[in-house]
């Protein structure tokens, strides 16, 4: 018996160690390992029992109690199981021998092959610094070290394997020609982001820089990155041909660079080889795991990338220059496209999600919108959940399945554990935070932690807006309003964004700079309707009840109805009563908890209402662990709650 529970281990052990190497390999679910070890402990008793209860005989197995002493050969199947034992376990060492020494030998050997490495052509590894923004702290103020460095979204010292993929150029004119050419660049970077050693530039970042002729030195500086990828594609017909190449910023010294001349049902083998060739040349081993890590992170699919960058494109234009559902609509047909085509595309889903979320946010927020039918608001929030399940089940990485997991829960309103789940996600490594993780943590005693998570994303994503937004509002509820009005004006020079100016705005009234805070919305905000909202907000922030008032009644009388903003102007004028009937109607209606949520955040006001006032939302809030009232980081004079 004793045998049998030794052997039954070892080769269990052995199993689960060649599953961890080609369950990757096969782009089998991550779940496999998982299955097969819980299946192993299971069998594990019954091994044991049947090994205590039976015994091998001449005859067959039989029941030990029915063997005949003196015909036992107990003895000798004792020794096959030794034998047994001895060979499983030579196995087992041969394995790990190979693992550790072979196949690392075999990594050292091809990355000595190269003809630069990054330590011994960069001057001694010399590291450069590079930081967007340092606020500036006043000395007589008291602050410790431990909060300016909070206050920085770089480490002080650039990490030595650091890159940027640049969307190669497109040298040909077919109507999909750019469209591969971006998906290409996609796909190059997803893979390199596999790799811990490796701090790549996200999309947002690296995409900015789009048929612009910047010299590579000045990139290099803006992203805060060594290195730089860049390349070209042409097409013609099945026929491709594809240049890259890796330089060192610091000197523009090629360390690497290929042509590629294949048929373009072979991309997905030259990206692969790219990605590769670059973790290479930039002294990164890969191991099998690795490589599976790379290859699993990308489509594999030519059209579907390509239709996905199609809705990516809508996805953008929507976002960012209005009609925003009328191109949401358009860019999930070419999202739908993509997953039909790759079943596991998981930014695919989480882009065709953003439709429902909005659907859902403005009807929540009692807005009338031409664009939203009774039926869309029926069938959104199915629809929202099919696509987080799907993206979930498609994540690349632990990380994103995380983020994934945290925007489904919040967004769906499962919000048991929901403080605990804000803490783990704020904690996790990489550059992939949930997109609401906001929302569940600056207003419930969680800005620090938002206000770190967003550095280190900030790194990886130096240009992207979204970073410094959440920066400048954690900042705001911890109360640095002066960092904040620094950090807005380091962002706000290059590109403008709604909600960074009005955090601007905000923490110039909390310094009592009133006159350019006043300047900031006439020159910075475009749309009336935006300008007579924060005006109101402001009017309110410096104690003026009548212009608040006057500037929310020409508000609503042009743009109403819109109970989301006239919750918050009533709450920032005082007007307890009414704040509370307007929280009430959010919370009764489907996705009302969403919405009393950016209230809360983007107010920075406290409470804007009382919990006995949303009955729907106070339940939720008392199984997530979630801390109440919000503090009071801005003051607003009128409201005395």
């Amino acid at each position: 018996m004793f045998r049998v529970a030794i052997a039954y281990g070892v080769a269990a052990w052995l199993l689960l160690q060649v599953t961890d190497i080609v369950a990757p390999i096969l782009q089998l679910p991550e779940s496999i390992p998982r299955i097969v070890l819980f299946l192993l402990v299971i069998g594990f008793i019954p091994a044991v029992i049947l090994a205590w209860a039976f015994e091998l005989t001449p005859e067959g197995v039989k029941l030990e109690s029915e063997v005949d002493r003196s015909k036992s050969i107990t003895n000798r199947t004792a020794r096959t199981l030794d034998r047994t034992i001895i060979v499983v376990l030579v196995i087992a060492i041969s394995f790990l021998l190979v693992d550790k020494f072979v196949l690392q030998d075999v990594e050292k050997v091809e990355k000595g092959s190269e003809p630069f490495s990054l330590e011994t052509a960069s001057n001694n590894g010399a590291e450069k610094g590079s930081e967007p923004f340092s606020p500036e702290t006043d000395s007589n103020n008291g602050e410790q070290v431990v909060e300016k460095r909070a206050l920085t979204p770089f480490p002080e010292a650039m990490p030595q394997r650091s890159v940027a993929v640049l969307p190669f150029v497109t040298m040909s004119s077919g109507p999909d020609d750019e469209y591969f050419s971006d998906g290409l660049t996609e796909e190059i970077i997803n893979s390199l982001a596999q790799l811990p050693e490796l701090l790549v530039t996200a999309r947002t970042s690296a995409f900015h820089f789009k048929g612009q002729n910047i010299p590579i030195a000045e990139i290099s500086s803006q992203l805060g990155v060594d290195h730089i990828v860049e390349g070209s594609v042409r097409r013609a017909g099945e026929q491709l041909r594809i240049t890259a190449q890796l330089v060192r910023a610091s000197d523009g010294f090629h360390l690497w660079s290929e042509t590629y001349d294949r048929r373009t049902q072979d991309t997905l083998a030259v990206q692969e080889d790219i990605a590769q060739k670059i973790a290479s040349a930039l002294n990164v081993v890969l191991d099998f795991k690795q490589r599976a890590r790379m290859q699993r992170a990308g489509v594999r699919n030519v059209e579907a990338f390509t239709a996905f960058q199609k809705g990516h494109e809508l996805f953008e234009l929507g976002h960012g220059e209005g009609n925003l559902f009328v191109n949401l609509r358009a860019g999930n047909q070419y999202f739908e496209q993509a997953i039909a085509l790759a079943p596991e595309f998981h930014a695919a889903y989480i882009n065709h999600s953003d439709l429902y979320v909005h659907m859902l946010l403005t009807h929540a927020n009692g807005e009338i919108d031409g664009n939203i039918t009774d039926e869309d608001i029926r069938m959104a929030p199915a629809a929202l959940r099919r696509d987080y399940e799907q993206a979930i089940r498609s994540a690349k990485s632990s990380e994103s399945r995380l983020a994934t997991e945290f925007d489904m829960a919040l967004t769906l309103g499962e919000w048991r554990g929901l403080a605990f789940r804000t803490q783990q996600s704020l904690l996790a490594p990489g550059c992939t935070p949930p997109f609401w993780i906001q929302l569940a943590s600056a207003a419930f005693g969680q800005a620090e932690l938002l206000l770190d998570s967003f550095s280190r994303f900030a790194a990886c994503d130096p240009i992207g807006l979204r970073p410094f937004v959440h920066m400048a509002f954690a900042q705001l509820w911890l109360g640095q309003t002066l960092q904040t009005v620094d950090l807005a004006e380091s962002r706000i020079q290059e590109r403008s964004h709604l909600a960074l100016v009005s955090a601007y705005v905000m923490a110039l009234a909390d310094l009592g700079r009133t006159d350019e805070a006043e300047q900031a919305i006439s020159n910075m905000m475009r749309e009336e309707d935006v300008q007579l909202w924060t005006r109101a907000m402001l009017a309110a922030q410096t104690g003026d009840e009548d212009q608040a008032a006057i500037l929310q009644e020409e508000y609503l009388g042009k743009y109403g109805p819109d109970d989301y903003h006239a919750l918050q102007i009533e709450a920032v004028r005082g007007r307890r009563e009414e704040a509370n009937r307007l929280a009430g109607q959010i919370d009764r209606r489907p996705f009302g908890f969403m919405a009393l949520m950016q209230a809360i955040y983007y107010c920075a006001c406290g409470a804007p209402f009382d919990l006995e006032a949303v009955p729907v939302y106070a339940s939720m809030l008392e199984e997530s662990g979630l801390s109440w009232p919000p503090p009071k980081p801005i003051k607003f004079p009128l409201k005395d709650w």
